[in-house]
């Protein structure tokens, strides 16, 4: 759903909509295209408006925090030519700055640290409305902010917090024709955003995706895989922290809010008449469902506990602790995920560390660890390292793994194979081995280089929960390999995963985008759709929703795709869903190979370091297309190749639906 261009031209006049996301009243509109059908459809619900780009100057100063209410020449008049004095005696303009509708702005642009610390900037734009309305915003801002519409101020907060989108419901009287607006955001330290959406209901937007996607498919990925959201009730918070499928099909969700609930109706097309009912409440934060043997596995902060249902009526009975052998401190950061089985039904749980000023501390024991819970409820520490490890599967071999998100000692995030002894990198929990009976690690010698390093931005930003394809192809052609959440992007990723001389290496693909929220969870479906739970509070994410659930529907058409992308000890090898033109796929000047490295320090997140770019001197195709191999030079390990594919077909001229890849090379096989 491409939601920056929707809201660019329409803000909503919010409609009553029924308990189950079905509007009794909605009238879709079928014109000749997706855009005319869906403007047609919104013009009966909605005030349009059309908006003009920002412009920021600053930074103003701040000193002392206190001048929020100082009036600084921006307030006086709106002169895009202007140069005014502003902090320290700097001249300062304004400056026009890129937008796709009402995206999150980060002023943190005025030069060093100094000078994004203790400052003002204020941003300016002008909107058209075709009628006079009173249309909702929500606003947010990092730090204080103060707003106008039309020289009328109409919201002002002067306070120093994080930024949230929903600090803030602002009731704007626009008028037919032009409207000006401008914002004054007040700095302090640390983070400086500032950001404002029409106030959108996500429910009447999602009915109507779903009749334009199946009309009008938006992108090629809709034609293989379609997202349907299956609404909850208005008075639900599905802020999703677990998720599974009871023995019926039946999706089971935790959520971080400690309820748990059972879903009917998940598979109904349209989903928008689901019911939920209630089957627990009162968890501290679980954040994963296991359904095991009669109840549901979760683990809270403290504990993995069972959920057992006595007489059949969806209605937990009776809360069993099953395993509580870690620590607790109460630092809001010592999250715990799982359990997760791996291939020998033995049950993972990975434990947060805590967060102490800018660095992740494992205050008490196996904060920072990965472990297993015995069946008689005793923990068994297997590896550290972590830092926010969210999200564990196994791959087809039945291995576990985990993924852990960017900040200290994370460059980017990245998905790790977890075995016994291992150091994944993060230092806290090393004062933990030696009671875990293990060597602690030396250092950066004994750092284990993740088996998928997922790029920045390109590839995610927070990687979440893993999920082995075991569906038969129920999927389509991606069996045996790992479908991964990001919950800042609204995304999933591929991962394709090889094991080169006993270590794990391998790819990764985009899948699919545009989700409604952050993605957090994952699960198959008793039909082989894809379930997935979502959430966004505190851990930002794109999406026109704040939390959900969802399922994707493979159409049964194969996606021309590259399935494989295998290590070679000269290049690569691609293995191609379908067969590729031959005489696309053996041209060398329409593949580009470039490489990179990550620094590795406690800094939060690190940049991508020396960057090469690679000579491709030979592409071999065979297998009748499903093949292709390059040579190239400079193959080296400890680095992350790039791969951009150029205008290459399958035989019948559809091009790929994903032309980049980027393989995460430990180990060069041998020739």
């Amino acid at each position: 759903m491409n939601v920056g261009r929707l809201v660019i031209v329409l803000a909503l006049l919010v409609p009553a909509v029924g308990a189950s996301g079905q509007r009794d009243d909605f009238n879709y509109i079928k014109l000749d295209t997706r855009e005319a059908s869906r403007d047609a459809t919104l013009d009966q619900y909605m005030t349009p408006i059309r908006v003009g780009a920002w412009h920021v100057i600053g930074p103003f100063d701040n000193t002392g925090r206190d001048k929020h209410d100082v009036v600084y020449p921006p307030e006086i008049g709106f002169d895009v030519g202007a140069t005014y004095e502003g902090a320290d005696g700097r001249a300062v303009q304004w400056a026009s700055i890129a937008d796709d509708a009402w995206m999150l702005h980060d002023l943190e642009r005025f030069g060093t640290e100094e000078d994004n610390t203790d400052a003002i900037a204020y941003l300016h734009r002008v909107f058209t409305a075709e009628r006079d309305a009173e249309v909702e915003f929500e606003m947010g801002s990092d730090d204080g902010m103060k707003v106008w519409l039309n020289g009328r101020v109409v919201a002002d907060a002067d306070v120093y917090r994080g930024f949230n989108i929903k600090d803030h419901l602002v009731k704007l009287p626009v008028k037919a024709g032009a409207n000006e607006l401008l914002v004054k955001v007040t700095q302090g330290v640390g983070g400086w955003n500032f950001q404002m959406q029409p106030r959108v209901n996500s429910r009447m937007l999602a009915l109507l995706e779903y009749h334009l996607n199946r009309d009008f498919p938006s992108s090629p990925v809709l034609r293989h895989y379609r997202p349907l959201t299956v609404f909850e009730p208005e008075d639900v918070v599905l802020e999703v922290g677990g998720l599974d499928v009871m023995p019926d099909g039946r999706p089971i969700i935790c959520t971080r809010r400690g309820e748990v609930w059972v879903v009917e109706g998940a598979y109904d097309d349209p989903p928008f008449s689901a019911e939920y009912k209630r089957f627990a409440f009162g968890l501290h934060e679980p954040l994963g469902g296991f359904w095991h043997d009669g109840g549901l596995l979760v683990s809270q902060r403290g504990e993995v506990t069972k959920l057992i249902d006595i007489d059949g009526d969806d209605r937990c009975d009776v809360f069993e602790t099953v395993c509580d052998q870690w620590g607790v401190s109460g630092n809001y950061h010592e999250f715990a995920f799982g359990p997760e089985p791996d291939g020998d039904d033995r049950l993972w749980v990975t434990l947060n560390v805590g967060f102490c000023g800018s660095l992740g501390k494992s205050i008490v024991p196996w904060r920072g660890w990965a472990g297993i819970v015995e069946p008689d409820g005793s923990f068994t520490p297997i590896c550290g390292g972590l830092r926010s490890p969210n999200g564990m599967g196994r791959n087809a071999a039945g291995d576990m793994f985990c993924c852990d998100n960017q900040g200290d000692w994370v460059a980017t995030s990245k998905l790790m194979h977890l075995d016994t002894g291992d150091w994944h990198g993060h230092p806290a929990g090393t004062r933990w081995y030696e009671t875990a009976g293990m060597t602690p690690p030396r250092g950066e010698e004994d750092f284990k280089s993740p088996a998928i390093w997922f790029p920045y931005d390109r590839m995610g930003r927070s990687a979440s929960d893993i999920l082995l394809d075991d569906t038969g192809g129920a999927f389509g052609p991606f069996e045996g390999q790992l479908f991964v959440g990001d919950q800042y992007e609204a995304s999933i990723m591929r991962v394709f995963l090889e094991r080169v001389n006993g270590v794990y290496q391998g790819a990764c693909f985009g899948f699919i985008d545009g989700l409604d929220s952050g993605v957090n969870r994952l699960c198959w479906g008793n039909d082989g759709s894809m379930f997935v739970g979502m959430t966004n509070r505190g851990w930002w994410s794109k999406g026109t929703r704040q939390w959900g659930l969802q399922r994707i529907a493979y159409s049964g058409a194969t996606p021309f795709e590259v399935r494989e992308m295998r290590a070679r000890h000269d290049g690569f090898a691609l293995h191609f869903t379908m067969p590729a033109d031959t005489h696309l796929a053996g041209d060398a000047n329409r593949y580009r190979v470039a490489s990179f490295t990550h620094e590795r320090w406690e800094k939060y997140g690190a940049p991508e370091i020396d960057r090469r770019e690679h000579t491709i001197y030979d592409v071999a195709v065979g297998a009748g297309g499903l093949v292709a191999v390059l040579r190239i030079d400079g193959l080296t390990p400890g680095r992350v190749y790039e791969l951009s594919l150029d205008g290459i077909t399958d035989s019948a001229n559809v091009p790929l639906l994903h032309d980049s890849a980027f393989y995460t090379l430990n180990v060069i096989p041998s020739p």
